[in-house]
């Protein structure tokens, strides 16, 4: 029962690291997983502080979660930074688990902010604001943002996304849930 006390780390990895987008589960059994070899990688790291560096195994823990996590996250920075490059050079695709809103959003540039504007399938106005935050779990929930929501017709969304004309603009036709969303990109 005392070793249990190596499995914390990898438990706190994982929730400092989760809102940054790191981790991307389908079902639970990858969540599983994905703590599972967290922990192993930090109860490993934490073993060999606490016999060599310190003999306060509490102590070892959590500055071994520090580490930890501080080398996933340079990582996940990395992998940001040239995930894309690698893939089309490979011909690999990375967005075969992402839904298609997901895809889109996830096509966040520097210095650009997008914006949402949804209507169901009969043209009435659902929602608009700036994105915020994307759901990475397949719920397909977007949070928005800004100084108020203005109500748009579907002419005006139009007429916003031909105007605009950035090569990142698009449109995502959601047929199950019925949901046409045009996402104009804007330059900050």
């Amino acid at each position: 029962m005392d070793n249990l006390i190596y499995l914390v780390p990898g438990f706190i990895s994982y929730i400092v690291l989760r809102p940054f987008g790191l981790f991307n589960f389908q079902n639970d059994s990858d969540r599983q997983i994905t703590l599972i070899i967290l922990s192993l990688i930090n109860s490993g790291l934490s073993a060999t502080l606490s016999s060599y560096l310190w003999k306060n195994s509490i102590f070892a823990i959590f500055v071994s979660a520090i580490i930890i996590t501080g080398i996933y996250f340079i990582l996940f920075v990395a992998y940001n930074k040239h995930s894309r490059k690698l893939a089309d050079l490979l011909n690999v695709n990375l967005y075969d688990n992402q839904g298609t809103m997901e895809h889109s959003l996830a096509e966040n540039p520097k210095g650009k902010k997008q914006f949402l504007i949804s209507f169901g399938f009969d043209g009435k106005y659902i929602s608009s604001g700036f994105v915020r935050n994307v759901d990475d779990q397949g719920n397909q929930q977007v949070e928005l943002y800004g100084d108020g929501e203005d109500e748009f017709s579907m002419d005006e969304a139009r007429n916003a996304y031909k105007e605009n004309g950035d090569p990142l603009d698009s449109i995502i036709v959601d047929y199950k849930n019925k949901v046409k969303t045009y996402v104009i990109v804007y330059s900050c």
